[in-house]
């Protein structure tokens, strides 16, 4: 007989709060409500040892994008961001992907790559044939990251950190009684 684990998860959507910087405040907020920030007033108990926030954006052409991942770092919260978009997350699901690019210009790759997606329709992606391959495209953005460390630009474009936050969630899932 095969275990299920699984990992509780909440996601918390704000309507219309797309800067990243307003984004890293809603989580800061957050995470002090939960006791997850080091500057908490309240305490974390011992059933939350585990719990996470995570603050996810991306650069497109929002200001504040490099204070906003600050912010979230010294509250102890995890940013899953993308430079230029998102989508370049989705891109690396299929590809290797190491040109810097706009978001126009990676909505294009993607919709080139996964037919059903629509940048000015249905911005949905087949998820379950997705997750056949995120292994794959969290090793492929961990490899993007280095490269931008090595060029001493950690935030270039292309970058992202939504394999980390994937690679989070099926950690906990493993955790999970």
């Amino acid at each position: 007989m095969r275990a299920c684990r699984s990992a509780l998860i909440e996601l918390e959507i704000h309507r219309g709060v797309g800067v990243p910087y307003t984004i890293a405040e809603k989580a800061v907020e957050r995470a002090c409500e939960l006791g997850l920030s080091p500057r908490s007033r309240r305490k974390k108990d011992s059933f939350e040892d585990q719990d996470q926030v995570w603050a996810v954006f991306d650069r497109d052409e929002h200001p504040h994008f490099n204070e906003a991942v600050e912010l979230c770092r010294v509250h102890g919260i995890g940013v899953g961001r993308s430079d230029p978009c998102f989508e370049l997350w989705l891109v690396l699901h299929e590809q290797d992907y190491d040109r810097p690019n706009d978001r126009h210009a990676m909505q294009a790759e993607l919709m080139a790559l996964r037919p059903e997606y629509d940048v000015d329709g249905a911005k949905t992606p087949d998820c379950d044939d997705l997750m056949a391959r995120v292994d794959d495209a969290e090793r492929r953005g961990e490899e993007q990251l280095l490269r931008r460390d090595r060029e001493r630009d950690p935030f270039g474009n292309p970058s992202t950190t939504v394999g980390r936050l994937t690679g989070a969630i099926r950690a906990a899932a493993e955790l999970a009684p």
